[in-house]
């Protein structure tokens, strides 16, 4: 497993300690925010495996709705050429668009998989609960070692 993913440890290992590792100059200055930033990630992971309505996502803010909570997905650009999954934090709903009512009811999954070149592509999936299809994906794709990528990709159904 990647160690570059949630700062000192990774997103993906449930360890909200991870979060005292941050260093001052990512995401907050404040013990407070790094709190709030464990308890969402403990909020969004006590959700995997259950079934939610889900509203929609805007990808032009990385953010996605369900059960009535807007969360927005944070990229941390590790440097000019590479970027991963950096946290998962509740969004502003005042800049997202949304549908009104729920589009489809998915399943929370995270994934992990293997690449050709031996590295995993690791993120969090929203699955439709009657078809499996995979509404939205989320999280950092393994490139190769060196280039870790940040993705949040929605795929609407086709009509």
């Amino acid at each position: 497993m990647s160690s570059n993913i949630w700062w000192s440890g990774s997103l993906f290992s449930g360890n909200t300690a991870d979060l005292d590792a941050i260093d001052e100059d990512e995401y907050s200055r404040s013990s407070g925010d790094r709190k709030y930033r464990a308890m969402v990630h403990s909020h969004f992971n006590s959700l995997i495996g259950s079934e939610v309505d889900y509203y929609g996502a805007d990808g032009a803010e990385h953010s996605f709705k369900i059960d009535n909570i807007a969360f927005k997905v944070l990229e941390d650009p590790n440097d000019g050429y590479r970027s991963c999954l950096g946290v998962i934090e509740y969004g502003e709903q005042n800049n997202s668009i949304f549908f009104h009512s729920p589009v489809a009811r998915v399943r929370i999954e995270m994934f992990r998989e293997s690449t050709e070149y031996g590295h995993e592509n690791e993120g969090y999936r929203l699955v439709d609960v009657e078809d499996d299809h995979v509404w939205l994906e989320f999280g950092t794709n393994h490139y190769d070692d060196y280039y870790p990528m940040f993705v949040f990709t929605h795929f609407p159904k086709s009509l």
